[in-house]
Order: structure tokens, then C-alpha cells, then sequence
């Protein structure tokens, strides 16, 4: 969107959501370099919407289609919705891939069920799109969805880029894009739609649950408040997130300009921050807390409370969540890690996802060579690796052991892990947390350094498996 042109409205007429689908579309060139499209299908309104609605633009542009479906596992009804998405892509010739969810263990460690399905979600499509070369996955999400998820950031207390709420595009991974066709259609025009044109769906019976967050802004405050206060608030509310992705995607550029003389390494200049405006102030700031890998420190209220103490003439220091100090001396800011221990060891999933301290580790099945270096514990992260060199051996992820040295590809001998980090100017203090890939005996790699020789992939049509580190979500 360019910068006079008027925010759009939201399409509310059934008979206009084939017209809002393909201007949205073009507007946010959401197809732009897709050859091959994953449509996320549960069964829901929503997501059949999508398929019904997409399946005839791909055709006419020539992108293949596969159809996902992710079973969560939560209700009875659970395996008949995989039946019945599974006859819809039969019927439409187009392939299906699905997969069963277990989110009982990740609910245990106290994670939220909407945050667990998140997270399963999220895997299972970035292993679809490696295993069937997808250029890009689309979601059903819908003009509502953005309207509740500002309502729930705003209660969280976010900022800009959390009240930005949902994009028309994001990205998975290097190679893979998640787009929202839908974003500017409410989901009663949705529901219209199909009704007219006789498509079937189904309704899930978690939806009325009043216990999760979502559905109570969704069932039960904003119709309260459309009822009692402002009719149209859903569409103030997506036009407000509109305006917020376009401040937001300008602040960070801002941002992005200012930080190389803040932040020149892992340390951060009191005098320099306290001279940008305050919106700058606490973007840098957050941008700089993710740069020391402190994601869970991120959110806004650390953010406004270190902003404050950096107002001091005096050296100061404060804690933060997860046992991590900052520490500020002679007007630089940085930090100095006290009781955070060293994630614990534990074996990738292969293929799978995995959460390792504050970073999200995924492993996809492929083909050829694909890295992505920033420097050593710099994240995003990324390598293939040679399948047939992990012989079934499980792969290992720890910190560093003393005595670790790694044979990198393309030189010569190996290389300790402690002059490694040193070349790299990599702090004591964050060594601890950067993740090692071990196979055996041997360190197969260290994000942001080159693999081990004898895990290299031989060529570039050979089977690998590519693994990303990247930081876990920004909290908002």
C-alpha cells in the first residue's frame, strides 16, 4: 500500500468477496513468485473459504496446490474432519498432507492449549513445505481474527508492532512465505459466501469454549461491546491495524539505521539511544534484548522500565526476567547473565521442532545445500546436513563441553569451540547459550560457523536435512 492511499474497508457483502480476494491479492502481491501453494484446510468456515476461494485463482496462474490439514487431536470429532478435508482435496485432484498433533505433553509443561497448537501448527507446515517444495502457505485468517487479536495485544499491554496484529504476509523460513488471502473479509461474509454457493463445513465445538482468551473477546466482549458502545468497532479496529503495520514497518527501518552506532558490538550506548525519539528509544532497546538472545526480556513493560533507568546520570543495574542482569557503567549498557542456566540437552527430532531456551529449532527432510550465517550465535541460523552421515545416530543439542573442537568444510584441521567463540568476539556470558549440534563424539556444527566436514552434503541434488535456529516469537 502506498502511503496516500486510504486503508481499505472490510468486506462485509458476500457478493464481494471474490472482488476483495483477488484485490487483496494483488494489492499485497501475496502470489508474487509462488509456483506451488499450501492451503491450510481444518474443515472450518473460515478455511474451507480459503479453499474454495484460492483453488480457482491457482489454476488460472498456473501454482500447484496441496491441500494441509493438521488432525490437533482434541476432540471426537477430529478424525471425521480429516475424512472430510481428505474428500475434498480427492475430489478437487489435489494432494493432501496430514498429520496428527500431540499437544498433551506440551500443555503439561504449561504452555497454553492455543499457544501448543500454535507452535504444532507452525511445524507442521514448515515440514510440508520443505518435503513438497512449497513457495508459500496460506492460512485462513480473517478480518475478525485481526479485530480479536488487537483486543488481546492491547490487553497484554503491546506496542506498535504487537498491535499491528496479523499480517498479509510473513515469513517461515528463507524459502517459505505464510500468507492471509482472506484478511480484509469478516467472517460472516465468509459464511455468506459459502451458503451461496452450497459448500459445506464444519463447526468446532472448542469455538464456544469461554475459557480461552480468544473465544471470550470473540463470543463475548466484542459483541458486547458493538451491542453497547460502537457498532462498528471491528472494522475501527482492523483499520487501526492497517495503520499500525505501516508505522510499525517505518520505524523499524528507522531503527534498523540507528542501531549500527548504538550498538556497534554486544553492548549498547546509554548516550547515543538517549538522543532518538522515545519510539526509537524502545524498538532499539527491544531489537538489542533479542540481539543477547533475551526474548523473554522483550516485552514492553522491561522495555519501559530499562528506558527509565537509562534516563540516570549514575551507573545502575536491574534485573530481568529469566535471571539475567543489565548492567549499565559509564553510559554502556550491557548484560551480564547470573542465574540462567544453560538450556538442557536434548535430541532433535528428525524431522521435527524443538524449543531450546529462548531459541526455536526446526529440522525439515530436503535436497541440496542451504545455509544462512550472521556470525556465530547470530540467529536466524541455518545448515543442511548429510543424512547418511548421521548413520540413524541420534543428533544431540547441548552448550559446550570442554574440549569441543569442530573439523569445519573447506579447511583444514579442526578448531576449538572456545577459540572459536573468541575469534567471533562472542561474550562469556551468552557461550553457554548457543546451541552445539553433536552427532557422537563429533560437533557437526554451531550456528553461524560452517559444518563439520563428514556432515557436509555432497552436492547439490543430494538429499539433506536442513536445520534453522531462529529466536523463538517476539513477545508483543
Amino acid at each position: 500500500m502506498s502511503a496516500s492511499a486510504p486503508f481499505p474497508h472490510i468486506c462485509q457483502q458476500p457478493d464481494r468477496v471474490t472482488q476483495a480476494v483477488q484485490c487483496d491479492i494483488i494489492r499485497n502481491h501475496l502470489l508474487s513468485g509462488v509456483t506451488r501453494l499450501g492451503l491450510a484446510v481444518s474443515g472450518g468456515a473460515d478455511s474451507m473459504a480459503l479453499f474454495h476461494l484460492m483453488l480457482p485463482v491457482c489454476r488460472e496462474a498456473g501454482i500447484a496446490v496441496t491441500v494441509l490439514h493438521l488432525n490437533h487431536g482434541l476432540r471426537a470429532e477430529s478424525v471425521e474432519e480429516a475424512c472430510f478435508v481428505k474428500g475434498l482435496a480427492d475430489a478437487a485432484g489435489v494432494p493432501f498432507l496430514s498429520e496428527n498433533a500431540n499437544l498433551t505433553s506440551r500443555v503439561k509443561s504449561g504452555v497454553s492449549l492455543e499457544m501448543a497448537a500454535r507452535t504444532a501448527r507452525m511445524a507442521f507446515f514448515s515440514r510440508c513445505g520443505s518435503g513438497s517444495g512449497l513457495s508459500a502457505i496460506a492460512t485462513g485468517h480473517q478480518a475478525d481474527d485481526v479485530a480479536e487479536t488487537v483486543l488481546l495485544r492491547l490487553a497484554r499491554g503491546a506496542g506498535a508492532a504487537g498491535l499491528a496484529g496479523l499480517r498479509p504476509a510473513s515469513r517461515l523460513s528463507a524459502s517459505l512465505a505464510l500468507i492471509r488471502p482472506l484478511l480484509s473479509i469478516s467472517g460472516s461474509a465468509l459464511r455468506g459466501w459459502l451458503e451461496q454457493h452450497n459448500y459445506a463445513w464444519r463447526e468446532d465445538g472448542t469455538n464456544r469454549d469461554g475459557t480461552i482468551p480468544r473465544n471470550f473477546v470473540r463470543n463475548t466482549l466484542l459483541p458486547q461491546l458493538e451491542r453497547t458502545w460502537v457498532p462498528d468497532l471491528r472494522e475501527r479496529l482492523y483499520q487501526s491495524a492497517e495503520a499500525l503495520r505501516e508505522d510499525d514497518a517505518l520505524l523499524d527501518s528507522l531503527a534498523q539505521r540507528a542501531q549500527e552506532k548504538i550498538c556497534p558490538d554486544d553492548t549498547l550506548s546509554v548516550v547515543q539511544l538517549r538522543l532518538q525519539p522515545g519510539a526509537l528509544q524502545r524498538r532499539i532497546l527491544r531489537n538489542w534484548l533479542f540481539k543477547q538472545d533475551l526474548a523473554g526480556s522483550a516485552g514492553l513493560a522491561t522495555v519501559l522500565a530499562l528506558l527509565e533507568r537509562c534516563q540516570q546520570a549514575h551507573d545502575w543495574q536491574q534485573q530481568l526476567p529469566g535471571g539475567s542482569l543489565a548492567l549499565c557503567r559509564n553510559d554502556v549498557l550491557g548484560i551480564a547473565r547470573t542465574d540462567a542456566p544453560a538450556p538442557d540437552e536434548a535430541d532433535m527430532p528428525m524431522p521435527g521442532s524443538l524449543q531450546w531456551g529462548t531459541l526455536e529449532i526446526l529440522a525439515e527432510a530436503g535436497n541440496g545445500v542451504h545455509s544462512c550465517a550472521c556470525g556465530v550465535g547470530r540467529y536466524p541460523a541455518a545448515c543442511t546436513l548429510n543424512p547418511d552421515s548421521l548413520k540413524g545416530r541420534p543428533l544431540r543439542i547441548r552448550s559446550r563441553h570442554p574440549g569441543d573442537r569442530i573439523s569445519p568444510t573447506g579447511l583444514t584441521g579442526s578448531k576449538k569451540i572456545q577459540d572459536l567463540f573468541v575469534d567471533e568476539k562472542v561474550p562469556e556470558n551468552r557461550r553457554n547459550h548457543i546451541p552445539l549440534f553433536i552427532c557422537g563424539d563429533e560437533v557437526v556444527w554451531v550456528p553461524g560457523h560452517r559444518v563439520a566436514r563428514s556432515f557436509s552434503v555432497p552436492s547439490a541434488d543430494a538429499p539433506s536435512i536442513l536445520i534453522t535456529v531462529r529466536q523463538s516469537e517476539r513477545p508483543e
